[in-house]
């Protein structure tokens, strides 16, 4: 049961990373090209970092709510949770010799799904450790309102580590586009 559990939270939140990576992908024009890749990464990282309402409600809307309803979890709570921490610094826009294409190098700070399953494991496991183990086994609704308290504990846990990424532009006939190749790179920043 623990296993499904953080199973079905983690599925939950990779499909809202999916939509959280959408958004920073994006596209910019300007004069100088490091200045434009340096400004459409500001304008999109801070959507995630900021997260106002509109962004949360948008990153929140690919999660599967009726698999979180029996741990009593909401969408918007774990989404606020996981970016809790949230930062990031362009470190440097390097554009080719050829003026075609370009690589952006971005420290990001942010909790790690991949280490949240783990911590679920671990935190839905303690509930055969609690003095009222015998009485949660008969209510599932208790059960899981339990198991959902410790789920968003061990997210809101999670200490945010930072790591480096390479972002890749390549200019277009619209402007400087990040490669779509570059999503990939957005999504492990969170596993």
């Amino acid at each position: 049961m623990r296993k499904h559990a953080a199973r079905t939270v983690i599925r939950s939140m990779a499909a809202a990373l999916v939509v959280a990576c959408a958004l920073v992908l994006g596209g910019c024009s300007g004069e100088n090209p490091e200045d434009a890749i340096r400004a459409d990464i500001v304008a999109n990282f801070d959507q995630i970092k900021n997260l106002d309402e509109a962004t949360l409600e948008e990153i929140s809307s690919g999660m599967d709510v009726e698999a979180l309803e029996p741990f009593g979890l909401e969408g918007d709570e774990i989404v606020r949770s996981l970016l809790d921490g949230f930062d990031y610094s362009v470190e440097s826009v390097s554009v080719d010799d050829s003026g075609e294409s370009a690589t952006a190098e971005v420290s990001v700070t942010c909790k790690s799904a991949t280490d949240l399953t783990e911590s679920i494991e671990d935190a839905v496991a303690s509930i055969f450790q609690e003095p009222d183990y015998l009485s949660l086994l008969g209510d599932d609704e208790a059960l899981g309102a339990r198991m959902g308290e410790l789920m968003m504990g061990a997210l809101d846990g999670l200490t945010p580590s930072e790591k480096s990424i390479e972002l890749d532009y390549a200019k277009g006939k619209d402007g400087w586009e990040m490669d779509a190749s570059s999503s990939s790179e957005i999504t492990k920043i969170f596993l």
